[in-house]
């Protein structure tokens, strides 16, 4: 497996855990929901980012 497979899977799998986390949080602590949203909406970026990145490499 290669370094840019890793990093690629490596971000899915975080943006899913994130989900995850926020769907807890609003039920159990709605400030962690909402920053856990967040934080995946900032990973989706990140990994377009990436990806456009691995592309040119």
């Amino acid at each position: 497996m290669s370094i840019k497979t890793f990093h690629m899977l490596f971000i899915v799998f975080s943006f899913v855990l994130s989900l995850g986390v926020g769907y807890w949080g609003i039920n159990e602590s709605p400030l962690i929901g909402l920053l856990s949203f967040i934080g995946s909406a900032l990973l989706i970026y990140y990994g377009i980012y990436v990806f456009k990145k691995f592309r040119a490499i």
